[in-house]
């Protein structure tokens, strides 16, 4: 039998699996509202020596758990996260990679070809692609916030229980080291450095485009 704390913080994750399945119409959603409840209720009128309900009840909920990525998108614990999860998953964004289209800035050996023109060309494409990536990071972030909030719970309770969630942890940390980065930079250089960067990605992009517009003209002439 496990540790009565493990069990009533898995249960709690039962009664929050329920309060999802019954928002929708979905038969299948309501009748396993429906079960679950019913060993949730059991589990807790049941003497704490009577273990068969407590257990039952658990393993109920810890197969749900296991196999919550199979279950329709509605149905499935923490769903709030799925748009950022996807967008993470389309942008490629992961912890390892500090920029996003450049492993590493190229060293000095590997331009030693390049003209000083295609040099600072080179410089230019991994300074956009390290502002790029800021702004992306900012704005994933700001909208992590709010799923987090909502999301926390539910990693606090797994972890009490003992369930993994590994992606949803990866996804808390995501939204953690975003809110002490723009704390850090809330002391001044850090924040006056990205603001550069900014201003500088803005002033490229407004060029270009303006070089575009003109191409433009010229073609349709």
């Amino acid at each position: 039998m496990e540790s009565l704390e493990r069990s009533k913080a898995v249960i709690e994750i039962g009664k929050r699996i329920v309060d999802g399945l019954g928002l929708g119409e979905d038969v299948t959603a309501q009748w396993m509202a429906h079960l679950l409840a019913e060993k949730i209720s059991a589990a807790e009128a049941s003497d704490t020596d009577n273990h068969s309900a407590i257990s039952e009840c658990v393993d109920l909920v810890l197969k749900l758990w296991t196999h919550r990525y199979a279950l329709p998108p509605y149905m499935r614990p923490m769903r709030e996260l799925d748009p950022l999860l996807q967008t993470l998953n389309s942008l490629g964004v992961n912890e390892t990679s500090r920029l996003r289209y450049f492993s590493r800035s190229p060293s000095s050996k590997e331009l030693e070809g390049a003209t000083e023109e295609e040099r600072e060309l080179f410089e230019v494409a991994v300074n956009i692609d390290q502002t790029a990536r800021e702004l992306i990071r900012y704005f994933l972030s700001a909208a992590a916030e709010r799923s987090h909030n909502t999301v926390n719970p539910w990693l606090e309770e797994a972890k009490l229980g003992g369930l993994e969630a590994p992606v949803e942890l990866l996804i808390s940390r995501f939204v953690a080291e975003g809110f002490l980065e723009s704390q850090a930079e809330e002391n001044g250089k850090a924040m006056i450095e990205r603001a550069d960067r900014l201003e500088n990605f803005a002033i490229i992009a407004s060029r270009i485009a303006t070089e575009m517009r003109e191409v433009s003209q010229r073609d349709e002439k």
